[in-house]
């Protein structure tokens, strides 16, 4: 049987800050940005998250979309989720919601993600912060801290 999403559990995941719609790319696109670090997976299940995503995130993707997928700092033994996990969420994406994607921008990948992403396609590899901004417009996406840092030490 499902998990059913709680009160409790929304509110947490909106406080995490994982999932924001906010900004466009230089195409004009809405941006869904998702930040892996914020990432819960060890704490909740797959159904509590297509819940989640089905009540909080779908509904605002009607049109075409482009994802910034943030993995700076992921640490995968604490909180990155895998593909046994990251497979039935990917599979319990509307059809229209899948259409609609067109591009996920990659900041900050590893060899390990890079390897898995790329047989999905419509992906481009950003790399770093100065890479995501010639596809998205800087002032209306918001990147944390960290990951503004991260991008300054991986210059020198």
């Amino acid at each position: 049987m499902a998990e059913e999403l709680s009160t409790e559990q929304e509110k947490e995941i909106k406080k995490l800050n994982v999932f924001k719609i906010k900004g466009r790319d230089k195409h004009g696109r809405k941006i869904l940005r998702i930040i892996g670090k914020y990432f819960p997976a060890k704490e909740l299940s797959v159904d509590v998250f297509n819940q989640y995503l089905e009540k909080e995130i779908f509904p605002k993707l009607e049109r075409p979309f482009a994802v910034v997928y943030i993995h700076t700092e992921v640490c995968k033994s604490e909180i990155f989720p895998g593909i046994s996990f990251l497979r039935p969420v990917y599979d319990s994406i509307p059809v229209t919601v899948k259409q609609n994607l067109e591009t996920v921008y990659f900041v900050h990948p590893d060899l390990q993600s890079r390897l898995f992403l790329t047989t999905f396609g419509r992906f481009i590899f950003t790399g770093g912060l100065d890479y995501l901004w010639d596809h998205v417009r800087r002032n209306k996406t918001e990147i944390p801290e960290f990951v503004r840092d991260h991008d300054e030490d991986l210059e020198y």
